[in-house]
Formats: structure tokens, sequence, C-alpha cells
């Protein structure tokens, strides 16, 4: 059975649907030249359709960005989650979504890159809320799990998402940019790392 990381690889090389060509296309653009440096010319050349055909589905390249924003975070939720299962043990669960994270964003830098651009824009403040930014929404509701079930410290929630988050946005730089090769057990290392500094004593 292929992977949510496999599927979703396919996708953005072969997918025949106009709007998914559109939105991978920016994705790519955005990831190698900015959002300032992807115009919508460029992203009709680049998912070889009319110009018309952007407009069709977005009324501006505004309005793409943040459609692009929403696909990309369901599609990293979707990847973060694969194979979760609650009747694991916390721990377990903890390590795996982790690494899910860093393995996803090693496989596709552009939706890494594309996340760390959006959430430094302006979009971020008409998008987002306190309670939706960055992965909190997701990971958030994971890690308050851990604080009810009391495996890991009842600190701020977004101390602890940002402990989560980071650490995965490091880790996954780190291998992409041939710092250090993180192979499973080494990403297991680390995960443990974060993890004794959040459990519960």
């Amino acid at each position: 059975m292929q992977s949510f990381a496999d599927r979703m690889n396919v996708q953005l090389t072969t997918s025949p649907d106009k709007k998914e060509a559109i939105l991978h296309s920016t994705l790519h653009l955005i990831h190698q030249f900015g959002f300032h440096g992807t115009p919508m010319s460029r992203i009709a050349e680049e998912a070889q359709v009319a110009i018309g055909s952007i407009y069709h589905y977005f009324s501006s390249k505004d309005e793409l960005i943040i459609e692009l924003f929403k696909y990309t975070k369901r599609n990293t939720y979707q990847a973060m989650l694969e194979q979760d299962n609650e009747v694991l043990p916390y721990k377990t669960r903890f390590f795996n979504i982790w690494s899910n994270l860093v393995l996803y964003y090693i496989k596709f830098p552009a939706v890494m890159s594309f996340l760390d651009q959006f959430y430094s824009s302006p979009f971020a403040k008409i998008v987002l809320t306190s309670d939706t930014f960055c992965l909190q929404d997701e990971v958030a509701r994971f890690l308050e799990i851990g604080i009810r079930e009391k495996e890991i410290k009842d600190l701020d929630i977004n101390i602890l998402s940002s402990a989560f988050v980071g650490t995965v946005i490091a880790t996954a730089k780190r291998h992409s940019y041939g710092h250090f090769i993180f192979d499973k057990a080494r990403l297991n290392d680390m995960a443990g790392i974060i993890w004794d500094g959040i459990r519960r004593e």
C-alpha cells in the first residue's frame, strides 16, 4: 500500500486536474522564487494552462496563495497523522507523529518553504488566529491529550507547540541542507530529546 507521501509525490508530478496543477505549480515556483517572484503569468506557464484558467478558479493571486496554504496544511496534517492509532501508548504516538512531520518536510521541501514564507507574510494575519497559528491547531490538540493524560508537562500549549513544531522544522532543514543525515535511528534519538524535555516526571 502506498504511503501518503508517495501518493502526494505522484500528485505533484502527474495530476490531471487543472486546479491541482495550478496549486502544485504555484508551490514549486514560490519555493524557487518567493511570493513576489511568482507572477500569475509564470504560474500559468508552469502549469501549462491559459492564464484565464487560473482566474476561473481563483479571483486573484492572494486568493490562490491562501487556497494553497489551506491545501498544503491539509496534506501536512494527513501526513502527520498517517498510521496514528489512539490505542497506542502516548509516547509511541508522540515519536511517530514527530517523525512523520520531519520525514514529510524532508520529502517535500517546497511545502516546508512555502509554509515558512506564509507564516512570515501579511497573509498569516488575514487567515490565522491565535488558535490556528502554524500547525498548532492539530499539534496542540495532540499535545493537550498528553496533558490530560498526564503524559507531558502542563505548560502553556503555545510553548509546547513551539517546541514540537520548531524542532521538526530545524531537523528537516538540517537534513535537507546536507548538514546531517537523519536516518530512522537518529530521528528516534532526536524525538527522544524532545520527549525528555516535555514529559511529565
